[in-house]
């Protein structure tokens, strides 16, 4: 049997609400040679119903998957372990994408040479009413990191793109992210900063490739409760991850480096930390973060009081 050339790994749980929006936006795209992997991460509500509607409809090759709940970083990574196509890409279940951005994210991938020294292509998200989430990319986009992106050209929101296979699944297949089972929200982030800090290289384009719904009265949405008090070790592993994996390369950014500094010591202390076993996780700045510590204290108790 012939393997498409995209997979769309959706992580899902309780969306049953908002998985038709996805599903009809992927009816509209104008690239069609593409399946649909949609992992439940122990759905309660009727999401089985509407997948198992989508799939009578026979418009779309779907693949559903339910298994017990493990949040969303380990469920993300199951699924892209069953992926075999050449491309993929990951798309939120509360989300939808303009009927041409798997043609445009297919069309830039191909356009890659040199594939293994690439891991994606990223775009552009807008809002419902047309406006883009951020910035666009320098010089009408360009090849090169995410931290680059991020603090050379100082990009910022959330972008949305596509996935070379080979060069995920081969990274992800040193990445033990066993060790964060059953420890809830984990920024994707803790994975993505390894690679990147390596140099593996991303195409940036500043094409539209995601309408982001803000959903503010969604109690399920990541977006609305990734703040809150059973959040916060994820939220500190994505700082820990940030300051370990780039290491000697953040002297080039020294306030993000403090900030960072700052916000592992602050997601630290909301976990019951101390100085010291905070800084036995650190690989680099250990002294630095010794110096930092009592400023993180005092800003600390002006956040939490």
């Amino acid at each position: 049997m012939r393997e498409t050339k995209i997979t769309i790994v959706t992580p899902t749980y309780n969306r049953a609400h908002t998985l038709p929006r996805v599903y009809d936006s992927l009816k509209n795209q104008t690239f069609k040679d593409f399946k649909w992997i949609i992992m439940d991460d122990g759905s309660t509500d009727n999401t089985n119903e509407i997948v198992s509607q989508f799939q009578s409809e026979g418009i779309i090759d779907i693949d559903y998957h339910w298994n017990e709940n493990q949040h969303k970083f380990i469920t993300v990574f199951e699924g892209i372990k069953k992926v075999q196509s050449k491309y993929f890409v990951i798309y939120d279940s509360d989300d939808s994408y303009p009927a041409n951005a798997l043609e445009i994210l297919y069309n830039e991938a191909e356009k890659i040479s040199d594939q293994d020294q690439f891991i994606s292509v990223m775009g552009l998200s807008q809002f419902e009413n047309g406006e883009l989430v951020g910035d666009k990319y320098p010089n009408e986009g360009f090849d090169g990191t995410i931290l680059e992106m991020r603090y050379k050209y100082k990009v910022r929101g959330d972008k949305n793109g596509m996935f070379i296979t080979k060069t995920y699944q081969r990274l992800l297949e040193k990445f033990d992210y066993s060790i964060y089972k059953n420890k809830g929200y984990i920024p994707q982030s803790v994975f993505f900063n390894t690679y990147d800090a390596k140099g593996i290289k991303t195409r940036f384009i500043n094409k539209v490739v995601r309408n982001y719904h803000l959903d503010e009265d969604d109690k399920q949405s990541v977006s609305n409760t990734r703040w809150s008090g059973k959040n916060t070790y994820g939220l500190m592993e994505g700082y820990k991850s940030f300051l370990n994996s780039y290491g000697k390369q953040l002297y080039k950014y020294p306030k993000a480096l403090i900030r960072n500094i700052v916000g592992y010591h602050l997601y630290g202390i909301l976990n019951k930390k101390g100085i010291s076993e905070l800084n036995n996780g650190l690989k680099y700045f250990k002294v630095l973060s010794l110096m930092i510590y009592p400023l993180s204290v005092i800003y600390t108790k002006l956040k939490t009081s």
